[in-house]
Formats: C-alpha cells, sequence, structure tokens
C-alpha cells in the first residue's frame, strides 16, 4: 500500500500529458517538506510555478531555501495582480489577487473570504476528499504533538469544543489513545462522534461542568471568538486546563492571552516537523493540484462551487484502493 497513492498516480498521468503545459500558477499550500511531492506534479505538468509564502501561513524556511537553490522561484507576500493564470490559494491570502482563471480554495475559513467574488473559486474543502486531512490529518497530529510535548492522554478527560471535521478526527484519535472525550456541539449538526460523548453546546451549565473538570481543552469550531463566552472564560483563567486550538482561528478571542494555549493559539500540530503526515494531506494535495487543470478549461463559473464529482471520485477511489489508510477512513465513517 503507499504513503500517497493520489500524488504518485497525478505524477504518472501529467509527466506523459502535460496539462498545465504554460500556465502560470502561484500556490500557496504552506511550504512543508511534505508539501514537495505536491510542486513536482505541477511542474511535470509544465506549469510556470512560483511557490508562494507569507507571514500569515506557517512554513519551514528550510524549505523556501531549498526551493530557490533548486530554481522554483518563491514570492514572499506577493502582491502580483494580474501576473497568473491560476492561484491555489490557503485562507484566502491572495484573495486580492486576479488570476486569469479563478482560485482554488483549500480552507472552509478561507471560502468565506471569496464571498461575491466574479472569478471562479472552486472550494477544495466542500469535498469529501478534505475530510481524510481535516478529520483524520488534523486528529492524528493532534495526538502526536500532545505525545511530542510529552503528555499522555490516557485515561483523561478531553473536550473537544466543535465536532465538525476538526472535531470528529481529534474525538476519534484521542478516544482510541484512552482519553475520556468529550464533544460540545448542535447534535442536529454532528455526523459522526466515534470514540467519544457528545454533549449539547445548548446547555450552558453542563458544557461549564465539562469545561471545568477537564484536563484538556480543544477548539475546534473553525470560527474566530465563537468560544469567547464570559463564563468559559472566567473558568479556564481561573483553572489549569490545558488549552489547544487546532483550527487557524482565534475562537476564544482577546481575553484568553496567547500565553495560556500551548503554542500561543497557533495550531498545535504546527509545532512538528511534519504538521500532517503525507498520508492524508496527499489526496487533499492532488485534488488541489487538479483544480489547476480544471479552471483552466474555462467551464466553471463565477463564485464559490464544489469541483466536479467525477473529478473528485477519481482520486477518492486511488485512496481507498491503494492507500495504506484506507482501514481508518471505515473505521472513522468516512
Amino acid at each position: 500500500m503507499c504513503e500517497y497513492p493520489a500524488l504518485a498516480y497525478q505524477f504518472e498521468l501529467w509527466s506523459r500529458t502535460r496539462p498545465l503545459a504554460g500556465v502560470k500558477v502561484l500556490d500557496g499550500t504552506p511550504v512543508f517538506a511534505n508539501t514537495l511531492l505536491k510542486y513536482i506534479n505541477l511542474l511535470a505538468a509544465g506549469a510556470e510555478l512560483a511557490v508562494g509564502y507569507c507571514d500569515s501561513i506557517p512554513c519551514d524556511n528550510k524549505v523556501v531555501d531549498f526551493l530557490k537553490s533548486i530554481g522554483v522561484e518563491c514570492v514572499y507576500n506577493c502582491t502580483e495582480s494580474k501576473r497568473f493564470d491560476c492561484i491555489l490559494d490557503c485562507n484566502a491570502v491572495y484573495r486580492t489577487l486576479e488570476p486569469r482563471c479563478g482560485f482554488a480554495e483549500l480552507t472552509r475559513s478561507g471560502a468565506y473570504h471569496f464571498a461575491g467574488t466574479v472569478l471562479p473559486v472552486i472550494n477544495v474543502d466542500d469535498s469529501r476528499i478534505k475530510a481524510i486531512e481535516t478529520c483524520l490529518g488534523t486528529g492524528e497530529s493532534f495526538l502526536r504533538a500532545m505525545k511530542y510535548l510529552k503528555y499522555d492522554v490516557q485515561n483523561k478527560k478531553i473536550v473537544v469544543m466543535g465536532c465538525g471535521k476538526v472535531g470528529r478526527g481529534v474525538v476519534f484519535y484521542a478516544g482510541r489513545a484512552g482519553a475520556d472525550v468529550i464533544a460540545v456541539d448542535d447534535p442536529a449538526a454532528v455526523k459522526k462522534c466515534v470514540n467519544g460523548t457528545l454533549a449539547t453546546r445548548f446547555d450552558r451549565e453542563q458544557v461549564m461542568e465539562h469545561l471545568h473538570n477537564a484536563w484538556c481543552v480543544v477548539c475546534c469550531t473553525g470560527k474566530a471568538d465563537a468560544l469567547a463566552d464570559a463564563d468559559y472564560i472566567k473558568i479556564l483563567l481561573e483553572g489549569n486546563q490545558i488549552m489547544v486550538n487546532m483550527g487557524v482561528e482565534d475562537e476564544w478571542g482577546s481575553l484568553i492571552p496567547p500565553e495560556r494555549m500551548l503554542n500561543n493559539k497557533q495550531p498545535l500540530n504546527f509545532i512538528l516537523p511534519e504538521p500532517t503526515l503525507l498520508r492524508y494531506i496527499d489526496p487533499t494535495m492532488a485534488l488541489h493540484n487538479q483544480v489547476a487543470v480544471e479552471l483552466i478549461t474555462g467551464k466553471y463559473h463565477s463564485g464559490i462551487q464544489r469541483i466536479a464529482g467525477g473529478v473528485h471520485d477519481e482520486y477518492w477511489k486511488i485512496v481507498e484502493q491503494k492507500g495504506i489508510i484506507a482501514k481508518e477512513l471505515a473505521a472513522a465513517g468516512l
């Protein structure tokens, strides 16, 4: 079974067909070692690639230096508005630019920033494949980061605020490792809560009790200030709970100082040399790349939309048939 089946398939195909020959692509994916395979595929496809990095997205400067050393253009805080044909964005960092064919957006929070755009924006986050990264990948990296910091979660009470794609993954892996996991969310909106217990966010007294008794509190709502509740914050400021953020937004707001949380409110997995293991991010990166091929066809309308179902499903089948995470997909209910 393969660690990166989707990217391997894409490389073999694109090396022969070169579907992006001469296409100017800016890639804004967080720059880490496991992103290199993504860039290789774009180059194999014939793209004129520029790798974007900036102040607001974590990156590994050693990888940036390596890319420069082998002749790959790296652009810091890019402002060249009409230079590119396609922009493969993350968290809508480059939303003010004007690519000729449109954008691919990696994140849910970034997609919100494209509301009202006149360009096509294909939202990779709105796909079953992205759930592999945000659920399994982020959940596994939470557990790996806690181990990296010498925390043992077994028999500890962990309260996960939010049980969407990211929260589900944290619940799944922490519960599988022996933690007593409570997920707090709207029960009507939660699809699965494997290895944990779901508590309604509408019962404030119960939520406060869970927070008070927690060993660790993990925020996973994905929305800025979503947890900026004075009563909740009072409990946490007066307590000694371990506090973790697994998303890009500041969900607790300004009343919780950065030093109160591990990694100063930044996603905890970014303390790791490999924030998300390649096996989980592989299909997302392949699909993100594929959007560039889709955009240059001109068949997508303006505004935010999904990638064509047939294109998406082809990559999903490859991961199920050839990837090493097939059993995890089934166990987590993806």
